[in-house]
C-alpha cells in the first residue's frame, strides 16, 4: 500500500479527507504565526504580468482546477495535544477579484498598482481556514493586465512560483482552446513528503546530519549588522526594499567569473557579500542564512508546497586573503553544507540550542539569495506571462540581500527593517555591494583588505583594538558582552570610570549590563580599581590611529544599581507545582525548580507548544509565545499567566509531598589504588572487570561504577541516557581540578561511556581513551531495511548456537548454564527449575541492562571527534562491525582501531578475551604514564 492509501482519514467530518503530520518548516511557519499571528512576513507575494488575448474566466477556471489538483492549497492547521497537524480538505471555495484601473489616469496607474499589491500582499491568513491562497487580477489595458497571488509560507516557497504559471498557463490557454489540458498526474502529493520527512527524522542518516551541523556551529557567534536605532522587546517585521537594476554585461561578468573559477554562481556571489559584509562590520566570522529548494527527488519538481529549507553558512575572513582564496574557500563551505541540506532549519535550532531572543531571529540576522527568476516568461495560446516585482509584505531578517536575474538582466535588491535601519544605512550597503563586485570582478588577486567602500563606524572588532592598557580594559575586553571599552581616572579619589560599547549579539538588557559588568570586575578585582561607575555608549569616538578621543566621551553618569524589580508574590504554589510538573513531563526531566529557564533545560519551539497544550487542559489558560521568550523561568512565568496572588503566610517554602531531587544511584568500587594520577572507570559488570584489574600497569587505578543497587521505577525510569551518564560522572567526586580518566563499557554501557566522555570533557577533564566493546551506535540497527536486520539477527542465532554448544561439548560450561543462554530454554528453566534459572547477580544485572537499553533508544549519538576511542568486537558481533565502526561512523574519528576479542560477548571479559583487552588497554596506559612522567 502506498503512502496515499495510507493516508489517516479524519473522523467526525466528510470535508477532511486527509490528516498528516506537519513538515518542519510549516512547523516554523505554525511556530512563528503563534508568536504573533498574522504575521506578514510569513506571507508569500508574486506579481506576475499578463498580455495578449485572455479571458478573466478562464484564469479563474485555471486557479480553481489547480486547487483541485493541489491538496496542499485545501489545507488547514489544527492543533492536537500542542503538536500542529495539517488537514486537508474536500474542497475550497475560490473566487479571483478583478480590479479595473483602466479608467485611472495613466499617470497615477503606476501608484494605484503598487499600492494594491502592496495591500494584498500584507493582508493575514487564518491559518485555521483551509486555503491559504488568494489571486486579485487588475486589469490596466485592455489586452495587459497583473495577477497578484499571495500564499501563505506553510503552502508555498518559490519553486512553486514556477509550478504554479506553468499550471496556470496551460490550463487557461487549454479552456481558452477547448482541449484537454497538458499536465501529468501528480506521482505524489505534498502530504506523502511530510510522511517522508517523519521517518527520515528518525533515520540514521539524520544522526549524520546533526554531526556537521553541530560541528559546523559550535561556538558560531552570533553575526549582525549594528542597527541605527535599538531593538524592540520584541521583533518587527515592518520593512522596505531598495533595488538596483544591472546591465546585461553584468550578468555575462559574473557567470564568466564563476566559470574561471571553477565556482557556482551562487558561491560566486555568496564570496562577494560576505567580503562585503566584514569590510562594513569588522568582522571577521561572517554569517548568514540562504534558501534551497529542497527537491532532490524528481517527483517533487511538479508539486506546490513548501520544499524550501534555510542553511547557514558560516565563513572566516582575513584581510589578506586575496579574493580568489576566499572565493575558493566559501565554494568549499558552500559545498559542503549543500551536502548536509536535509536538516531543516526548526531542527537545527533545537539543535544548537541558542539563547532565545524575542527581539531576534535564532542563529541568523542576514539573509543572502541569488537565483533566476521562478517564473519563465512565457508564451500560453494567445496570452504571455512574465514575471515582475513584487511587493514585500513583511521581512523576516533585519537584511536580507537578494539578487534575481530575468532576460532583461539582473536586479540587487537590499530588503531591510525599518524599525531598525535608515534609508540611507540601506543605501549604503547597496553601493558596498555593488563595489564589491567590481572589485571581485576587476581583480581577484587582490587583498580583501583593499576593498573600498563605507565602513560601519562606532565597534572596532576586537583582532583591530589598540592593547588594553590596564587590567581593568583587558578584563572588560575579555567579558562576552563588551566589545569595545575605555577607561577615565577622573572619577572620585582617583577611581576609574569605564565606557562600553556592547557586543552586537549582546542578549542581555541593556540597562542590567552595569551592574552585571560591576559585579563580574568585583571577583577580579582589589575594590580601589573597581570603576565608580560604567556607561554603556554605542560607539566610541576614535581618531584614525585607533586611539579614543578621551575628552569626547560624555560624562559619566554616577552607577546605580540595577533595578531589582519588586518581586510579586509568588503565585499559588500548588498552580506553580503542576505547572513544575507539566514542564517537567515535557522537558524529560525529573523536576523543575522555581529559577530553572525551559530553554536551558532542553525545549524547543515544538515542546513549547506540548507545554501549552498541558497548560490549557491543566488551567483553561492559552498562554503567549512572547511571554514565555520574555519570562523563561518557572516562576516567572508562573507569575505572568496566573496573575500575583499572594501566598498564605503559613506556606512553606515547598510543598510537603515534593520529592527531593532523584538522581540514579551509582555505588563505586575501587579494584586498584595506582601510583599515578590516572584512572580507569570500568561500567557495571563488576565482577567480570575484577578479572582484568590485575593486568593493567600499575600506575594506574582501577574503578568500578556499577548501578546495581540503584533504584528503577517510574520516576528513574523517565530519565535520560545523558541524566544517568550526568549522575554516574557526579559519581566519580572528581572534584574541579581536572583529571586524567579512561572509560570502558560493555554493549549498552559502552554507548553510556561515550556520553559521559562527552561531559568529562565539558568539564575539562582529560579522557585518555574510552573503550567500546560490542557497543552499535543507538538507532543504526534499527535504520537498516527489515531484510537486513532480519538476516543479521539470523546470522547471530547460528553462531551463538554453534559457539555454545561447542563450550558444552568441550566440557566448558555446565547443561544448566547452556540452556539459560536461549530464551525458549531458558523459560523451561524458570518453569521446571526456577531456583537455578537466575541468581541475583544475574537478575541485577538483567534489569541495568535493560534499563540502560530502554535510556539508549531515546538517546541520539554524539560526536567525540577529539577523544581516543577503542572498539572491541568480541564473536557475538560480525566481522562487517569492523567496516562500519559498530554505526559509530561520523561520530568517531575514521581511524578508530577496531581489535578483535575471543569469547561471546560477556565471555570476552572473561578469562577467553581478558588477556586481549588488557594487552590493549595497558599499552594506552603505558604511553599516557610515560608522557606524565616525562613532563
Amino acid at each position: 500500500m502506498s503512502d496515499i492509501e495510507h493516508r489517516l482519514m479524519a473522523s467526525g467530518s466528510d470535508d477532511i479527507i486527509g490528516e498528516f503530520p506537519c513538515t518542519q518548516t510549516q512547523m516554523r511557519c505554525w511556530f512563528l504565526d503563534r508568536l504573533n499571528p498574522g504575521n506578514p512576513a510569513l506571507n508569500v507575494a508574486v506579481r506576475w504580468e499578463i498580455r495578449g488575448n485572455f479571458r478573466t474566466e478562464s484564469i479563474e477556471e485555471a486557479f480553481r482546477q489547480i486547487i483541485k489538483r493541489h491538496e496542499i492549497l485545501r489545507t488547514r492547521f489544527v492543533e492536537t495535544d500542542g503538536q500542529p497537524m495539517q488537514q486537508v480538505v474536500r474542497g475550497v471555495e475560490f473566487r479571483m477579484p478583478v480590479i479595473d484601473l483602466r479608467h485611472v489616469p495613466e499617470d497615477q496607474r503606476e501608484a494605484r498598482i503598487q499600492s494594491i499589491s502592496k495591500e494584498t500582499a500584507a493582508a493575514p491568513f487564518d491559518l485555521g481556514q483551509p486555503g491559504l491562497f488568494r489571486v486579485t487580477l487588475l486589469m490596466v489595458e485592455n489586452r495587459r493586465g497583473f495577477i497578484l497571488i499571495t500564499a501563505h509560507q506553510s503552502c508555498f516557497d518559490g519553486w512553486s512560483i514556477r509550478v504554479l504559471g506553468r499550471e496556470v498557463g496551460e490550463l487557461a490557454a487549454a479552456i481558452d482552446a477547448k482541449r484537454a489540458p497538458h499536465l501529468p498526474e501528480l506521482a505524489l502529493q505534498y502530504g506523502d513528503f511530510a510522511l517522508w520527512q517523519d521517518e527520515y527524522r528518525n533515520s540514521y542518516g539524520f544522526e549524520t546530519e546533526k554531526t556537521y551541523w553541530r560541528e559546523q556551529l559550535r561556538d558560531a557567534p552570533y553575526f549582525e549588522i549594528r542597527p541605527d536605532r535599538p531593538r524592540g522587546r520584541v521583533k518587527t517585521s515592518r520593512g522596505e526594499i531598495l533595488s538596483a537594476a544591472l546591465p546585461l554585461e553584468f550578468g555575462e561578468r559574473i557567470e564568466a567569473a564563476a566559470r574561471a573559477h571553477h565556482v557556482s554562481l551562487f558561491s560566486y556571489g555568496a564570496a562577494v557579500i560576505s567580503a562585503a559584509l566584514h569590510h562594513y562590520s569588522g568582522e571577521h566570522e561572517v554569517l548568514f542564512g540562504t534558501q534551497i529548494a529542497g527537491r532532490d527527488d524528481v517527483d517533487l519538481e511538479s508539486l506546490i508546497g513548501v520544499f524550501i529549507n534555510n542553511l547557514v553558512l558560516r565563513f572566516n575572513i582575513a584581510d589578506e586573503l586575496s579574493f580568489a582564496d576566499h572565493l575558493s574557500r566559501v565554494s568549499a563551505t558552500v559545498g559542503a553544507a549543500l551536502n548536509h541540506q536535509k536538516m531543516p532549519f526548526n531542527n537545527l535550532v533545537e539543535l544548537i540550542n541558542p539563547a532565545r531572543d524575542p527581539s531576534r531571529n535564532p542563529l541568523v540576522s542576514v539573509n543572502f539569495n541569488q537565483q533566476k527568476a521562478f517564473l519563465e516568461d512565457t508564451r500560453y495560446g494567445d496570452f504571455e506571462l512574465i514575471s515582475a516585482p513584487s511587493q514585500s509584505p513583511g521581512v523576516i531578517y533585519d537584511l536580507n540581500f537578494i539578487m534575481i536575474g530575468r532576460p532583461t538582466g539582473w536586479r540587487m535588491s537590499v530588503e531591510y527593517n525599518t524599525d531598525l535601519f535608515d534609508e540611507a544605512t540601506a543605501r549604503e550597503l547597496l553601493d558596498l555591494w555593488q563595489k564589491a563586485y567590481a572589485f571581485a570582478l576587476d581583480d581577484p588577486q587582490a587583498q580583501i583588505g583593499a576593498m573600498a567602500g563605507p565602513v560601519r563606524a562606532g565597534t572596532l572588532p576586537k583582532e583591530a583594538q589598540p592593547k588594553p592598557a590596564s587590567r581593568l580594559e583587558a578584563l572588560l575586553l575579555a567579558q562576552p558582552d563588551v566589545a569595545d571599552v575605555a577607561v577615565r581616572r577622573d572619577g572620585p579619589a582617583g577611581r576609574p570610570h569605564a565606557f562600553v560599547v556592547p557586543t552586537a549579539g549582546l542578549m542581555v538588557p541593556l540597562e542590567t549590563l552595569p551592574a552585571q559588568l560591576n559585579a563580574y570586575l568585583a571577583e577580579r578585582l582589589p575594590e580601589e580599581e573597581v570603576p565608580a561607575a560604567i556607561s554603556v555608549l554605542l560607539s566610541l569616538p576614535r581618531r584614525a590611529d585607533g586611539a579614543v578621543e578621551l575628552p569626547a566621551v560624555p560624562p559619566p553618569t554616577a552607577n546605580v544599581p540595577a533595578p531589582v524589580p519588586a518581586k510579586d508574590p509568588a503565585p499559588p504554589a500548588d498552580r506553580q507545582a503542576e505547572l513544575g510538573r507539566i514542564w517537567a513531563r515535557v522537558l524529560d526531566v525529573p523536576r523543575v525548580n522555581a529559577n530553572d529557564d525551559f530553554f536551558a533545560l532542553g525545549g524547543h519551539s515544538l515542546l513549547a507548544l506540548r507545554m501549552f497544550s498541558g497548560v490549557r487542559e491543566a488551567f483553561g489558560i492559552q498562554p503567549d509565545l512572547a511571554l514565555l521568550f520574555r519570562e523563561p523561568t518557572l516562576s516567572g512565568f508562573a507569575s505572568a499567566i496566573f496573575g500575583t496572588q499572594p501566598a498564605p503566610a503559613a506556606e512553606p517554602a515547598e510543598e510537603p509531598d515534593t520529592p527531593s531531587p532523584v538522581t540514579v544511584e551509582w555505588e563505586t568500587t575501587t579494584y586498584r589504588q595506582g601510583s599515578g594520577d590516572c584512572a580507569v572507570y570500568t561500567l557495571n559488570h563488576p565482577f567480570l572487570y575484577y578479572r582484568m584489574a590485575k593486568s593493567l600497569p600499575g600506575h594506574a587505578s582501577v574503578v568500578n561504577l556499577h548501578m546495581f543497587n540503584a533504584r528503577i521505577d517510574e520516576v528513574t525510569e523517565g530519565f535520560s541516557l545523558e541524566k544517568i551518564a550526568g549522575d554516574a560522572v557526579d559519581a566519580m567526586q572528581l572534584g574541579d581540578t581536572p583529571k586524567t580518566v579512561a572509560l570502558v563499557g560493555l554493549c549498552v554501557n559502552g554507548i553510556l561511556a561515550a556520553e559521559m566522555t562527552r561531559q568529562l570533557r565539558a568539564l575539562d577533564h582529560e579522557v585518555s581513551f574510552v573503550a567500546l566493546i560490542d557497543s552499535w551506535a543507538p538507532g543504526y540497527v534499527r535504520s537498516q531495511p527489515a531484510l537486513t536486520r532480519w538476516r543479521w539477527n539470523t546470522e547471530k542465532r547460528a553462531k551463538r548456537l554453534v559457539y555454545f554448544t561447542g563450550k558444552l561439548l568441550r566440557g566448558r560450561m555446565s547443561l544448566i548454564t547452556y540452556l539459560k543462554e536461549f530464551s525458549l530454554s531458558l523459560k523451561l528453566v524458570e518453569r521446571f527449575a526456577p531456583a537455578r534459572a537466575m541468581n541475583e547477580e544475574e537478575e541485577t544485572t538483567e534489569a541495568v541492562t535493560q534499563y540502560l537499553v530502554r535510556a539508549a533508544r531515546r538517546y541520539s549519538p554524539r560526536a567525540l571527534s577529539g577523544e581516543t576511542v577503542l572498539f572491541f568486537r568480541s564473536q557475538a558481533t560480525h566481522r562487517r562491525a569492523k567496516q562500519l565502526l559498530f554505526g559509530w561512523r561520523g561520530f568517531v574519528p575514521d581511524e578508530s582501531p577496531v581489535f578483535d576479542l575471543n569469547g561471546w560477548h560477556e565471555d570476552s571479559l572473561s578469562e577467553m578475551g581478558i588477556d586481549k583487552l588488557s594487552s590493549v588497554l595497558g599499552e594506552r596506559l603505558e604511553l599516557g604514564g610515560s608522557a606524565d612522567r616525562r613532563s
